[in-house]
């Protein structure tokens, strides 16, 4: 998978493709979840994680969290 996302950075001539590594798809993955609406546990369960503090990160870091947040400071 180090190859796979070496090569796909590169390809999309991201900066420094040698830093990409196949925890870039887990890491996505969660993210996509979270910006989805999935719930915590489906994220925990997803990436493997037996800490919810790591799956939290994701949900907090998400964009219809972030939305929401922004609202609810603008009301």
């Amino acid at each position: 998978m180090r190859k796979v996302s070496k090569n796909i950075a590169s390809y999309l001539k991201l900066p420094n493709p040698e830093l990409f590594t196949g925890h870039c798809f887990r890491r996505s993955s969660a993210t996509h979840l979270a910006n989805r609406g999935c719930d915590l546990l489906t994220i925990k369960r997803h990436g493997g994680w037996k800490s919810s503090a790591v799956a939290e990160r994701y949900v907090e870091a998400s964009l219809p969290k972030r939305i929401e947040l922004s609202e609810m400071l603008g009301s």
